[in-house]
């Protein structure tokens, strides 16, 4: 996991020589308080199954979730996140087990057991309606793009509790097997390739994904809709399966990131020495009109304007930003879902990272695109951003949900990108690649 810098530069020194609301049906035990902040040690999943019925535009997703749980001592109460949904009916694998759900204000949901659950391994299950927001982009969100509906996800950072109850916190990587019930005639994309596909009475059908590799909550991501696909063949040594995922009449709006993308995963594969990590990679543009991108494992997602344009509006400023951005992206694959942060304090280092990176690679390219222009510009906004009495460190203690969302800022990004590329400049590039690659 990304812990810290330091760590990061103990692996490159060695590499200088060669080498929510819910629904409760009872009140909390005597004496027990709920969770304010983070979950409770004691208690980690092991494995999820998420089955999900999903109808884009609809106000609701109907969901059941089981998570394989590992407890080091017994509970009385286990703690979960959940955020704006209802749990309906929970309960545990143990026979003799009663469980009640119980209120934990907004952010989680306790499970009582009685009598309590004893160390070991044991499967809870809970029933639960999760909100497909139409005026948000966390969470579960519905939107129309040409008078057609498509649901989307964002759970980063501490989303996915809006969209079913879980171990919301990064250092919980866990493999995760979804299943979507979803109109026919839609397509479903997920972190992993679809395993199966089969028609349901009620007209739904059932979508069946392959396991993921262990991931954290806020990297688990799913789509529905009328998606095109641009098949972009197999890339990279493991002969990845790679594909531009876009709302229906698009396909003909994505001719430059389907030629760039590929040279630019090939590149950046090649720098960190080591396989795609993921069974296949969607890149899916999203209908919204921001300036968005996330790092999904396997499923990376795109406000449309970053990488749609039809080729008459392809634009020197349009071609540098969807190169930058999706070289950001597919960086983070390895460095920032493969290799994960163990907390929110060093978020830094995986937006620094990639943000340096990206740079790197796309100069790398095209070097006619003149990034180094670009990077002075962004080390001037970091500076600016950094001379205020407010500002803040690179690594700031992350002790409330405020503390994360303000962890995404100019001084993550572009002062510690800066900071990552003076550590290469005093290293030197090839050691310092080589203690990236050790560090990986």
């Amino acid at each position: 996991m990304i812990e810290s810098l330091a760590r990061l530069l103990t692996a490159i020194s060695f590499a200088m020589v060669p080498l929510a609301a819910v629904a409760a049906d009872a009140a909390s035990p005597a004496g027990v308080v709920a969770p304010t902040f983070r979950l409770p040690d004691g208690a980690r999943p092991i494995a999820y199954e998420l089955t999900l019925t999903l109808v884009p535009g609809e106000a609701k997703a109907a969901g059941e979730i089981s998570i394989d749980v590992e407890l080091e001592s017994s509970h009385q109460v286990l703690w979960l996140n959940a955020d704006s949904l209802t749990v309906s009916r929970a309960s545990v694998d143990t026979p003799g087990k009663n469980v009640a759900v119980i209120a934990g204000g907004e952010q989680f949901v306790g499970l009582a057991l009685d009598p309590p659950l004893p160390p070991g391994r044991h499967r809870i299950t809970l029933a639960f309606e999760a909100e497909q927001a139409t005026k948000s982009n966390r969470g579960i969100f519905t939107l129309q793009d040409g008078g057609a509906w498509y649901t989307m996800t964002q759970f980063e950072a501490t989303s996915a509790r809006r969209a079913f109850p879980c171990f919301d916190e990064p250092a919980f990587k866990t493999p995760w097997r979804l299943t979507l019930r979803v109109p026919r005639d839609l397509v479903a994309v997920g972190n992993t390739e679809v395993e199966s596909e089969q028609i349901e009475a009620d007209g739904l059908k059932r979508v069946v994904f392959a396991t993921t590799r262990p991931l954290p909550t806020y990297l688990v991501a799913f789509a529905v809709g009328p998606w095109q696909t641009v098949d972009l063949g197999r890339q990279g040594a493991a002969h990845t399966p790679t594909r531009i995922v876009v709302p229906g009449g698009k396909m003909g709006d994505v001719s430059f990131v389907a030629r760039t993308y590929p040279q630019l995963f090939a590149q950046i594969e090649h720098y960190f020495g080591i396989p795609y990590p993921y069974d296949k990679l969607d890149h899916i543009a999203i209908p919204l009109t921001v300036g968005f991108a996330m790092e999904n494992a396997g499923l990376i997602t795109y406000g449309m304007p970053i990488v749609i344009a039809r080729p008459d509006a392809e634009t020197p400023r349009f071609r540098r930003i969807a190169a930058n951005i999706g070289a950001h992206e597919m960086a983070h694959q390895w460095f920032g879902d493969l290799v994960t942060t163990a907390w929110w304090d060093d978020i830094w280092l995986n937006e620094a990272f990639a943000t340096w990176f990206a740079e790197k690679m796309v100069e790398r390219w095209r070097p006619d695109y003149h990034r180094g222009a670009g990077r002075v510009e962004a080390r001037a906004e970091a500076i600016d951003a950094d001379i205020l009495m407010s500002a803040r460190r690179i690594r700031e203690p992350v002790n409330s949900r405020g503390d994360i969302f303000n962890a995404f800022d100019r001084i993550t990004y572009e002062k510690g990108a800066t900071v990552i590329g003076m550590f290469e400049s005093w290293i030197g590039e090839a050691p310092f690649r080589r203690g990236v690659q050790r560090y990986l």
